[in-house]
């Protein structure tokens, strides 16, 4: 009788941590992927605009992902490059406002997503400039613009590619 039920509760336990384990394991899987996507895009090595169907279900949430999701998955870059496919797409420049409605909501869509990483890495002078960047995308006043510059600057005064950046953007 103790053998049964020294093996349900095993069976109990196995099927308690396979559970609580799989939907885990899909999301590492998943943004092990876009990882390595993310790269390529980085890279320079990848800018095809049938790349928005993959970005989908990344792009779709609606709700704040955590300090840790944004810490270590390619989120922001991902909003970032869609910004850049949709500007292709409608043949504007992915720096300077532009009319179109889908281009404008995911410039608000990464707006967000560069607000809550800065919540979370607020000394992080990349995401400020980034932020600046999508502000005068969105045609935000030039004080708003020149304030998410002025932080990105004084957190990141001298690190090369930030400010190579930043000196050729504004």
């Amino acid at each position: 009788m103790s053998s049964i039920l020294t093996k349900t509760l095993h069976a109990v336990a196995v099927l308690t941590c396979l559970w609580l384990s799989v939907p885990q394991l899909v999301r590492h899987v998943d943004w092990t992927g876009y990882t390595a996507f993310t790269a390529e895009v980085t890279g320079g090595r990848r800018i095809e605009p049938a790349d928005m169907a993959l970005l989908a279900p990344v792009l779709d949430r609606t709700r704040v992902a955590p300090c840790d999701v944004l810490r270590n998955t390619p989120l922001v870059t991902l909003h970032l490059y869609a910004n850049d496919l949709l500007a292709r797409q409608a043949g504007v420049n992915p720096l300077l406002t532009a009319d179109d409605e889908a281009l404008r909501a995911q410039r608000v869509a990464a707006r967000a997503v560069l607000e809550d990483a800065l919540a979370c890495s607020p000394l992080d002078g990349n995401l400020w400039l980034s932020l600046a960047i999508m502000s005068r995308a969105l045609g935000d006043d030039a004080a708003t613009t020149a304030h998410y510059l002025a932080m990105s600057a004084e957190y990141t005064p001298h690190e090369g590619w930030i400010a190579r950046r930043r000196d050729q953007l504004f």
